[in-house]
């Protein structure tokens, strides 16, 4: 990936790779920082082909230095949420037999010992004058160790060549829940982001030179925003505009100063630009392309996210898109040219979705587990399993999602088969209830889970978080998220119990943690049927 971020693929004039808090850094000044990082940790801590560096960090300038010194170096990166625990991190660091850790100076770690070097990276060090001075006043440093920044400075140590990567050699490290919602770490080869980004002219909605600049708050250990916010603004010489963390009015701000054509995002991050006047009565002209993924959106909230960008002259309308972390984000996608209402896009070059059912494939329109056969593929777990099945002459991901084409081979996305309740023999999806109760005005995040029940085999119960601010009481809200589900809903599908919560638990790559709530509600289900037995 280092050699393909140097190639410059749309002949791109513009000098700025990273936007960071009012700090600029040109393209040439990345590649320099980049090379003697990658001279220091060679010499200082022999990283080299083979071996793994551990990187927790937020989107920052030592994010996109570290990740690419060690690809020079040959060495995989395993890259994890900055908000994992640090025992959960000390595990991660031993799975990957990683040789070096880098940390970000506010990771809560204090002095912990996770068996390896530590480096610690001071996020404001990166920053503008005035962003500077307040994230310093604003923030402690909470991990203890040897800072990263020095080691971007010339040491006199020699000039590594760049190291080569096989096809079978492991080059990223990415936690996901898995195609089964068990926790896995994934392994990449060197060239997937690299055959994603190729397709740029076909997901983007003008021509590559019309694109300056992108606004970048996924992080880079979530698949899309390592692959399209980081490594094809490197490869598109486009300007990657950073966001340490999302934060609405700020963020609202920054959009519109930086003139960002491209937005990625989940739809948290969506729902709250709407409710921020800098974005919904700001200039958006320059939006041209925008994604949503990672979790289900009402219909009734893009539609009203895309009359604020009509509304504000922008040509971008939010978009669907379908993919899994074992594709590097995402590889089916709805673009300017090929879309259509409801569905998750149609598939990128060189991905072939197939509907399966009991080994045997479904014609359209027929719902059944979604296969995918595609280019931007991983090599495997980490620690074996795969997803991979044989059918048809081609071999597939079984990605434990379950689905539809239509006739002209647009995707429709119905729910992860493992998620799916059965209420009296009828199937409910959970992500219907979910949209239904987000509706809702004052539910932010709704999550629905089956619970044992001893007549119709599993009933539904809904969590539902409450917003921060604007919410009605915990019972006008369950009131209210009831009523509207008995509104749109079929009978089976209208929640038996609804909780309400300050917060619901999310899992280390940041999704709400369902595997949590299932097993706190057949918990609570089989301790409610042993009072009734003893009764």
């Amino acid at each position: 990936m280092y050699r393909a971020a140097k190639l410059n693929i749309s002949d791109s004039p513009i000098r700025t790779a990273i936007d960071f808090y009012g700090k600029r850094y040109t393209f040439d000044e990345v590649f320099s920082y980049i090379d003697t990082l990658a001279d220091n940790l060679a010499a200082e801590f022999s990283i080299g082909k083979g071996d793994t560096v551990t990187l927790c960090l937020p989107n920052s300038p030592a994010a996109v230095f570290a990740f690419y010194a060690a690809n020079k170096l040959g060495a995989a990166v395993n890259l994890v949420h900055p908000f994992l625990p640090p025992e959960k991190l000390k595990e991660s660091v031993a799975a990957t037999a990683s040789k070096l850790l880098v940390v970000y100076d506010l990771y809560r770690c204090g002095r912990f010992d996770f068996g390896v070097p530590l480096l610690v990276s001071g996020s404001g060090r990166y920053m503008g004058a005035a962003a500077r001075l307040y994230y310093r006043l604003t923030n402690r440093r909470t991990a203890a160790g040897r800072a990263f920044e020095p080691y971007l400075k010339k040491r006199g140590n020699p000039h590594v060549p760049e190291a080569g990567f096989s096809a079978a050699d492991p080059a990223v490290y990415l936690a996901s829940g898995g195609t089964t919602g068990e926790p896995k770490t994934i392994v990449h080869g060197n060239n997937v982001c690299n055959a994603l980004c190729a397709k740029a002219q076909v997901f983007l909605g003008e021509p590559l030179e019309n694109y300056t600049a992108l606004y970048n708050v996924l992080p880079i250990f979530h698949g899309y925003g390592l692959c399209i916010n980081m490594h094809m603004c490197m490869l598109m010489r486009k300007t990657n505009v950073m966001c340490i963390r999302f934060q609405a009015r700020r963020s609202a701000k920054a959009i519109v100063k930086s003139r960002a054509n491209i937005l990625t995002g989940v739809p948290t991050m969506y729902l709250k630009l709407l409710g921020e006047k800098a974005f919904c009565r700001g200039d958006l002209s320059a939006l041209k392309d925008i994604w949503v993924g990672g979790d289900s959106m009402p219909r009734s909230k893009l539609d009203e996210f895309n009359a604020v960008l009509e509304r504000q002259g922008a040509s971008a309308r939010i978009r669907l898109g379908y993919g899994l972390t074992e594709t590097a984000g995402v590889c089916v996608v709805n673009t300017r040219k090929k879309e259509k209402e409801g569905s998750v896009g149609y598939p990128l070059p060189g991905t072939a979705v197939g509907i399966y059912k009991d080994g045997r494939a479904l014609p359209a329109g027929e719902v059944g587990e979604i296969y995918l056969d595609t280019e931007q593929c991983m090599l495997g777990y980490l620690g074996g399993g795969e997803p991979f099945v044989q059918a048809d002459g081609r071999r597939w991901i079984a990605t434990g999602d379950c689905g539809y084409v239509d006739e002209e081979g647009f995707l429709y996305f119905k729910q992860r088969i493992k998620n799916m309740i059965k209420v009296s023999g009828v199937p409910v999806y959970p992500s219907e209830v979910e949209e239904a109760a987000l509706r809702v005005p004052g539910a932010a995040k709704a999550c629905a889970v089956g619970i044992p029940d001893a007549v119709r085999g599993q009933a539904v119960r809904l969590y539902v978080e409450a917003a921060p601010k604007g919410a009605p009481s915990e019972e006008a809200l369950r009131a209210a998220v009831l009523e509207q589900c008995r509104r749109l809903l079929l009978p089976y599908a209208v929640p038996r119990q609804i909780v309400v919560r300050a917060r619901l638990p999310v899992n280390r790559i940041g999704k709400i943690d369902r595997l949590a709530l299932e097993r706190e509600s057949e918990a609570g289900a089989f301790r409610n049927l042993e009072k009734e037995q003893a009764r």
